[in-house]
């Protein structure tokens, strides 16, 4: 099949997505954003790209190598948590392009500067950006999309499947678990598709910062390779770019017929339990002597 008629069939040709979180942030040399990686990846397919984000500086991070290709992409700075921000936004999307038939809901914040750790006002504040700017930037989305439309919400493991303990662990299980399904039951009958991507311990410009944390003395390449081997059943490191594939086919027209549903995508961390890891489980017979009947 040729790349054209790949295009044709997957029917992202000629759309408008805006991608909220679409910009990133993180030294020259790190690996790509997950909302850079979904904005380019989408220009690609021939997407028309609005690359939302707080920071100006975030949203032309992503620009940059957009533009370098030839990619067809603007820049709507704005604030989730406020709906006239979300409001605005949609607006300028539409009067750019004309139009708007994808939604793509990447922002989810683990912290919140400005705020006390723990705090009433933090746990506001995030609640605010990563699970009801969701639903406002879909309240004022909707309006402008054809039946065929879609919105893909972007969660994590550590909500969907292995939920931390925080606002953070809260924030995530509500996308995965309450706004996708509710939203995706709101909005079938106006022929709009709502699914979410929950993602794993994906290598980039986030999980990146976090080496000088958790394993100071390690080169780069050994905590990639220790993170693959810890975090995922298939001992495979998984990126920004298999996030946005994800993203992608959810919001294609290869998948017409799915809504309402949480793909993991997360190199099969999910699949690893306490009974696996544990000296006192699955793995207790490899360092004993267990007798076996004659």
């Amino acid at each position: 099949m040729s790349e054209a008629q790949a295009r044709a069939e997957d029917g992202l040709t000629g759309k408008v997505a805006l991608v909220v979180g679409g910009g990133w942030a993180g030294p020259d040399d790190y690996a790509i954003g997950i909302g850079g990686a979904i904005c380019q990846h989408l220009t690609r397919a021939g997407v028309r790209v609005a690359v939302l984000d707080i920071a100006d500086a975030h949203a032309e991070r992503t620009l940059a190598p957009i533009r370098a290709e030839g990619g067809d992409a603007i820049k709507v700075i704005a604030d989730t948590a406020i709906e006239a921000d979300c409001q605005r936004a949609v607006s300028e999307v539409v009067t750019h392009y004309g139009q708007l038939d994808i939604l793509i809901n990447n922002v989810g914040p683990g912290s919140a500067p400005g705020y006390a750790r723990g705090s009433e006002e933090e746990f506001d504040r995030l609640m605010a950006v990563n699970f009801r700017g969701e639903i406002l930037m879909a309240k004022h989305a909707v309006p402008h999309m054809p039946r065929g439309g879609a919105i893909v919400n972007v969660g994590s493991v550590m909500g969907a499947i292995d939920p931390v303990p925080g606002v953070y662990g809260v924030s995530k299980r509500a996308v995965s678990l309450v706004a996708t399904p509710t939203l995706a039951a709101q909005y079938a009958p106006q022929g709009i598709r709502v699914n979410c991507v929950s993602v794993g311990f994906a290598w980039n410009a986030l999980t990146q910062s976090a080496q000088a944390l958790q394993a100071p003395d390690s080169t780069v390449e050994e905590y990639r390779a220790g993170r693959a081997e810890a975090l995922t059943a298939l001992r495979v490191e998984g990126d920004g770019w298999d996030v946005a594939n994800a993203v992608a086919f959810l919001a294609s027209d290869k998948a017409r017929w799915i809504t309402g549903q949480d793909l993991i995508v997360d190199g099969g961390y999910g699949l690893l339990t306490v009974f696996d890891m544990s000296r006192f489980g699955r793995n207790f017979g490899a360092s004993q002597h267990v007798p076996t009947s004659q």
